[in-house]
Order: C-alpha cells, then structure tokens, then sequence
C-alpha cells in the first residue's frame, strides 16, 4: 500500500486481522509528541536481515552501527529517534519526534516523515502492525476517528486520556491520541509503551484466527471419518475388513498428528499473546470515558471470541485424536481376539495331525518290525541251511521257525528302544 511515494509489502492477513478485531524490556522514555511504530514479520531467522537494515541507516547518518549478535539498538537522528527490538518472529522499528506546533496540523503529520524514506520504504519482511499515536498536554477540537467507533478510556491514575477506534487508517496505520492531563514523561513513555504493546502483541494473537478457520475445515472431514470408522468397527465384517480398516485409522492418525504439529506453535503462541494484551492493559488500569467502550471492552468483543475460536479448534484438534486412538484400540482388541480363535483352530488342527502322524509312526513300526524280522529270519535260515550240510540230521527250517519269535521280539525291542532314546533327547 503505498504512502508519501512508499511502497511497503504488508503483511497478507494483516487486514484480515485487523478487521477481526520478548525481546528486551524497554524503560519508560520521555513522552514525544509524535510517535509510530512499525512491527514487521520476518520469522526466527529474520534477525539478520533486520540488523542489517538497522546497521545501514547507522551508516546513512554516520552512527555505531548495531554489533554482530544485537537484538536492539537506538539511533538518535537530531529531529527524530528511532529504536529498533528484535522479537522472537517480530522487529519493531519505533520512531519519535517532536510534533508541529498547529494542532490541526498534528494529526496530518507523523514521526515517520523525517526519517529517510528511501531507507524506510525497504524495511525487511512484511509488515503486521503499524501505529501512529499523538500525545498532547490540551484536549484537541476534534478527532480523527469517527463518533460511533471511538474507543476511550482514562488510564494511569486518571492522569491520561486515550483515544482510538483500532481501524486501520487511509496509510494503514491504526491511530491513538492519548491527552496527557499532567505532563509527567516517565508516565507519558510507560503508556504510550503500552499502547504500542498492546496493538502488536494483539494482531500477532489474532495470526493463529485464520488458521484456526482453515484447520476446521480439514477437521471436519477428519471427525466424519473418524465417526464413520467408528460405526463400522461395529458391524462385523471379518478379519480381513478389519485390518483394512485399521489401515485406515493409522493413516487417519498421522494426518491428524500432522495437522496437529502445524497448529500447535500457532495456537500456544496466541495464548501467550493474549496474556500479555491483557496484562498490558491491566497495568493502563482503565477507567471510561463519558459510556465509551474501554481499551478492554473492544478486546473481549473483537479479540477474545477470536481466541476462544483458536482454543475451541485446539480442544477438537485432541478430541480427533484420543477418537481415533480409541477406535483403534477397540479394532485392534476384535482384531487380537480373531486372532487368537484363529490360532486355537490351526493349534487344534495340528494337533489332529500329530495325533495322526502318531499312529502313522506306530503303524509303520510295526511294518518295520515285520520287514526287519523276515529279512533277518531269511538270514538266519540262510545259515541254518549251511548247517544242515555239516551237522547230520539238522533240520534248518524248524531251527528257523524256533528262532522266529526270538527274533521278532529282539527287533521289536530294539526300535521301542531307539524310540526312547529319541524322545529323551527332545
């Protein structure tokens, strides 16, 4: 959007958050009458091209430039100050000036005009907030926000008036004008330091909104899926169909996980930024101003149902999950017990064929009794017949049939024998 011959590149949901509306600490500074902070986004590894940028305006107007592993600096610029901080995905870039003595002329101009623009236009990432606010010691004849949207509130001990509407203006810059009752600087810094706190840490809160809307449309389709497995873990359809289902469920589990994984920095990010919005705006301690909405009065109308949506898709996000991590559980508890009917069925039948393969061995012992007998008993005859040549009335046949039982019963000891031995060794 460009501005006074500037071309930045915002950020893409910056107006989307804006309608849906640590670095190091700073100490308090004394009350400029013109101040505007930029908040660009250039994420954790963005550091180095932020002191970069920094270091090359120290160069410009011939000052220190920011050492090697600085997180902060401060430049003093004879009109104007500017102090860049480097946030955990954020740089804050906040300038000060003093204001023209018109006051109707106060509210055109801003503390970012003497700064050089050609170094201004080239800040590094993407812009998520910009503000301009004005501090005056005398109430103004008007303001530059209209009647119905005005947001006011008296802060610090009812010494400062505030004004905004947190609507991003013409040069899409949210304005505040704070009217200083009692010209205490140290009071002045800390609440202008506050206001700049609360509209950054607000719009990096509200990041986490629209990715909420876009995770609930990919939750939906995972919490119907999760419910249609669930009735067909119902219905019997056999161990093959189950398996095939619990398939399912496992790539169903990674997606969510996945989902997950991508949600899960975004979404503990806005909670922490929504504690410090409110923690800034406890410390203003607000009191309001002729029935106007107070600073916390458009935050739980504009931020907090924003961040009730981010933890109720959070909530969803486990409740997904523990779902398909207990249908899983119940598909694999029927899985393990087909299973297991499975194997007592196969134990059965092998032992139905042990069984069978016992009597198998006994019956083809008994041939092998048979067949080892007749072999030696034709042996034995063998001999006997060439006995019968030397020993005169020798009958071989009736010596064989004598020795047959002998011999049946020594074959049939001998394997039963064997048998034993083989059956200790196991």
């Amino acid at each position: 959007m460009r501005r006074q011959g500037l071309q930045w590149k915002f950020h893409p949901q910056r107006d989307l958050l804006l309608a849906e509306a640590h670095a190091r600490p700073s100490t308090p500074v004394q009350a400029p009458h013109l101040a505007s902070r930029i908040a660009t986004m250039s994420g954790e590894g963005g550091v180095g091209a932020d002191r970069a940028h920094m270091a090359a305006l120290c160069r410009k107007i011939g000052m220190s430039e920011p050492g090697p592993d600085a997180r902060w600096c401060v430049v003093d610029g004879g009109t104007w100050r500017l102090r860049w901080e480097r946030h955990t995905e954020i740089s804050t870039w906040t300038v000060f000036r003093d204001s023209p003595t018109t006051p109707d002329f106060m509210f055109e101009a801003t503390a970012l005009d003497l700064l050089p623009q050609d170094w201004l236009a080239d800040l590094p990432g993407e812009v998520l907030g910009a503000a301009h606010v004005v501090v005056s010691t005398l109430a103004p004849d008007h303001l530059p926000f209209a009647d119905s949207d005005i947001i006011a509130a008296r802060v610090a001990n009812g010494s400062i008036d505030v004004f905004s509407d947190f609507r991003p203006g013409p040069d899409s810059f949210t304005r505040f004008v704070m009217v200083q009752s009692d010209p205490n600087p140290v009071t002045a810094g800390r609440v202008l330091q506050q206001l700049f706190e609360i509209e950054t840490y607000r719009l990096l809160a509200l990041l986490a909104f629209p990715l909420a809307n876009s995770t609930s449309v990919t939750l939906a389709r995972f919490e119907a899926e999760a419910a249609a497995s669930a009735i067909q873990v119902a219905d019997e359809g056999g161990v093959e169909a189950d398996r095939n289902l619990l398939s399912r469920l496992a790539a169903l589990a990674g997606a969510a996980e996945a989902m997950v994984g991508a949600t899960t920095y975004r979404f503990a990010a806005a909670r922490a930024y929504e504690g410090l919005v409110q923690e800034r705006i406890g410390q203003l301690r607000e009191l309001a101003i002729e029935g106007r909405p107070t600073i916390s009065d458009f935050m739980e109308r504009r931020l907090a149902p924003a961040m009730r949506t981010c933890v109720a898709v959070g909530d969803r996000q486990r409740d997904v999950i523990e779902r398909i991590a207990r249908t899983t559980q119940m598909l694999n508890t029927r899985v393990e017990v087909a299973s297991e009917a499975i194997n007592v069925g196969l134990l059965a039948s092998m032992d139905r064929r042990s069984q069978e393969q016992l009597r198998l061995q006994q019956t083809v012992e008994g041939l092998s009794v048979a067949a080892i007998s007749y072999y030696s008993l034709g042996l034995i005859l063998f001999m006997m017949e060439g006995l019968s040549e030397t020993i005169f009335h020798f009958n071989a046949k009736a010596a064989t049939g004598i020795s047959a039982p002998v011999v049946v019963l020594g074959v049939w000891f001998i394997l039963r024998q064997l048998r034993k031995d083989m059956s200790r060794e196991k």
